[in-house]
């Protein structure tokens, strides 16, 4: 049987992810960063780079380590976004009134706000679970470095994601989900253990 050909029966040239785009990692992808790895991306640049968050990678960081001021920090869940800047900090929510001044991704799903009225919702018990991610880092690619991946199947596209889910859940049951939201041609990779030697 040609594992090529179960797993990539679809034609990916000429996609063209845009913001709001969510890449759903080859099932063979071994990158540390990316490996069975979802990716929102937030911006396309006007030179044709792309900036996405990795929305399923845990790190080891608490946010009083990031944000001192906020002591109920020890509860939130900081997540990797990718391996660019990883001293930066980004804000995924679907509190958009809550925050003045996020900008809405997809519907539902907003990036950002003011620090402050951020570290208030946290002290004032604000629901933190499928409201809120905190990540550090993003995932960065050139003019036409997105575009090349898609071709050679290093990622598959949903244009549409369900925002309602995008902040819940981590690591491979997170990318099983996705995979899944993507239709029957993809069923082939779910087959794929998450150790190809295994196999």
């Amino acid at each position: 049987m040609d594992i090529h050909n179960l797993l990539y029966n679809q034609d990916a040239s000429g996609i063209n992810p845009r913001a709001g785009s969510l890449l759903v990692a080859d099932p063979m992808m071994e990158e540390i960063y990316f490996s069975r790895s979802a990716v929102l991306v937030l911006d396309e640049s006007s030179d044709g780079g792309h900036l996405g968050i990795t929305l399923n990678k845990g790190a080891n960081n608490a946010l009083p380590d990031l944000i001192p001021d906020c002591q109920r920090g020890g509860e939130v869940p900081v997540f990797c976004g990718g391996p660019v800047d990883m001293e930066r900090l980004f804000l995924l929510h679907s509190l958009g009134a809550v925050f003045p001044g996020a900008s809405e991704v997809i519907p539902g799903v907003f990036v950002g706000g003011n620090v402050d009225d951020i570290i208030s919702y946290l002290e004032d018990g604000g629901q933190i679970e499928g409201n809120l991610r905190f990540f550090l880092g993003y995932s960065g690619w050139t003019k036409g470095q997105l575009q090349a991946e898609i071709a050679r199947h290093s990622w598959a596209v949903n244009n549409h994601p369900d925002g309602r889910k995008l902040l819940t859940g981590e690591g491979n049951e997170f990318w099983r989900r996705e995979v899944m939201n993507l239709g029957d041609s993809y069923r082939s990779w779910l087959m794929v253990p998450p150790d190809p030697s295994y196999n």
